[in-house]
């Protein structure tokens, strides 16, 4: 399975507006760029179209992300791609996916995002099959992704959208995907995914280390309980139409009220759900509690 990026479920990085009539994707054996041969269509989203890639040079399958044709003129979505991939290219973690190259594609002419490939399925579709996990292999996940975290926040970035369908597990390591809603730490967004969103993201707040700790805790809550806390809440608008965020009204539930675990195990997740950023552990905390937990060695 390749690991294309999430559907951009909630992102508010990007103008809205009629860009006319909806543009052809691009048929298999077509070029998205010259030396990117289209295997197939990924995903076509509301903004972007993701596709299976033969790289020409390397002789292998990537992944392209770009803009829709009808959105070519599109300047802040083509500046946030952009930015998405010169931020890929200069990270270096074996927990984050890997960027290739930006470059230019196809009629009209717009940006496309070039990432690497990875064997594998993503959490969320381990959790359709297997429902939850073990508590062992949820540490372990947890460890891996703390580790992603701490680096990508010493670089002075935000995630702002860890959940299900942006971790692949390959081969025994999680691999976080998909960096387009990542803001510099100390900016506001309202960016991110109902299911996942933090309180100050529900709230268009500043953004910290602590928001992506509350996506990680969610993250795991959803790994050990089979759901995120609030799915029953997805689509519910008020009378006025207006989206009811259940994290402004107080904190998930305790996880131990879905799933019998160990007390540490659990105290650890639902501490990373703290409603006030301040109150929450820090990424490097909620690792050596895991690390204590379950005595794994991440040296090892």
């Amino acid at each position: 399975m390749s690991a294309a990026p999430a559907p951009e479920e909630a992102s508010s990085y990007y103008d809205e507006g009629d860009w006319g009539p909806p543009g052809p994707a691009l048929e298999p054996g077509e070029h998205l760029a010259p030396g990117y041969r289209v295997i197939s269509l990924l995903r076509r989203g509301n903004r972007l179209d993701v596709y299976d890639l033969w790289s020409e040079e390397r002789d292998c399958r990537c992944i392209g992300k770009t803009l829709r044709p009808e959105r070519a003129a599109d300047p802040t979505a083509a500046e946030r791609l952009r930015e998405e991939g010169a931020l890929l290219g200069s990270l270096t973690h074996p927990n984050l996916v890997r960027g290739y190259e930006t470059l230019l594609s196809g009629e009209p002419e717009r940006p496309a995002v070039i990432t690497e490939t990875l064997p594998g399925a993503t959490l969320s579709h381990l959790l359709d099959e297997h429902e939850r996990l073990r508590p062992v292999d949820a540490a372990i996940l947890g460890v891996q992704l703390c580790s992603a975290l701490g680096y990508l926040h010493r670089k002075g970035w935000a995630h702002l959208d860890v959940k299900p369908s942006n971790v692949i597990s390959t081969g025994g390591r999680a691999v976080l995907l998909d960096l387009s809603l990542a803001c510099r730490i100390g900016e506001r967004s309202s960016a991110g995914t109902f299911d996942y969103l933090s309180p100050e993201q529900a709230r268009g707040g500043e953004m910290t280390a602590a928001t992506d700790v509350w996506g990680l805790g969610i993250t795991l809550w959803e790994a050990l309980s089979g759901a995120p806390p609030w799915a029953e809440h997805s689509h519910h608008r008020g009378a006025d139409g207006v989206r009811h965020y259940p994290q402004l009204t107080g904190s998930p539930p305790p996880l131990r009220t879905r799933r019998r675990l160990p007390a540490r195990l659990s105290r650890t997740v639902d501490a990373c759900l703290a409603p006030e950023p301040g109150a929450r552990p820090t990424i490097a905390e909620v690792a050596d509690r895991l690390i204590t937990w379950s005595g794994i060695d991440p040296t090892a």
